[in-house]
């Protein structure tokens, strides 16, 4: 039984909440497949009920509900156990809360000002992560802004003569281990333009050179071939925050 509680606390539970503990410990081996919209329609309860319920059980949502679940099948040996599937949808699930958590309101919002003042925006990324930055870029360019997105070596080390005073360049990147960037930002600096930071590293040099950096959490995906992969969700979850405000 995954839901323990003390007599005096489930006597306290509203019928809607006892009903949807008691569906949950009997159902147990179906919960880490199922959506919460599910166990709201079986309980027959809402979906609020059944994740108020879960916070007031001790778990921080679903998500960690059907990983303990999973988690618990796994030491059984089971060997259709949904516990990796799980223990991924986990990760995810703190990718986001902490983002979200860690996310300064006066950082986005002094970065929606430098967007709207500037002259022309730069955004500058390489790698996977310039797929987040030309997403951004579209999103920018949708709304009137002038925008430019730089993800060639070559316009990085020349960013000094590209970016000037009033203008502003927003670095997309998961942990600042790009040189160039750094660099890029270097120059920029002695220009006297504004300069904002996305990243999910804290104390880099980048972070050193910026007016504002918002950090996102990212954790790793894959290992694959000496490169550690990490997930882009966090910087989403930032720009995705500029955008929907700046757009309103």
């Amino acid at each position: 039984m995954i839901i323990q509680l003390d007599k005096e606390i489930y006597e306290r539970l509203s019928e809607s909440e006892a009903l949807v503990i008691d569906y949950i410990n009997q159902n147990e081996d179906k919960i880490p497949v199922m959506s919460i919209t599910s166990i709201a329609e079986k309980s027959f309860t809402s979906s609020a009920t059944v994740s108020r319920t879960i916070q007031k059980c001790g778990f921080s949502g679903i998500s960690e509900l059907k990983f303990k679940i999973s988690e618990q099948k796994q030491k059984k040996g089971e060997n259709h156990s949904p516990y990796e599937v799980n223990k991924i949808l986990a990760k995810s699930f703190r990718e986001c809360t902490y983002t979200i958590d860690n996310i300064s309101t006066t950082a986005i919002l002094d970065t929606i000002k430098f967007i709207e003042n500037a002259n022309r925006v730069y955004i500058f990324s390489r790698g996977f992560t310039a797929l987040v930055a030309e997403e951004f870029q579209m999103y920018l360019q949708l709304v009137g802004f002038n925008t430019v997105i730089v993800k060639d070596v070559m316009w990085m080390l020349n960013a000094g003569k590209i970016v000037k005073e009033g203008d502003l360049a927003i670095f997309i990147t998961i942990q600042s281990t790009t040189p160039e960037l750094a660099r890029a930002a270097k120059a920029i600096k002695t220009n006297n333009a504004k300069i904002v930071t996305i990243c999910c590293k804290p104390g880099t040099k980048l972070e050193e050179l910026s007016d504002i950096t918002i950090l996102g959490h990212t954790e790793n995906i894959m290992k694959i071939k000496g490169l550690d992969v990490y997930s882009r969700i966090p910087l989403n979850i930032i720009t995705r925050t500029i955008i929907e405000y700046i757009s309103k």
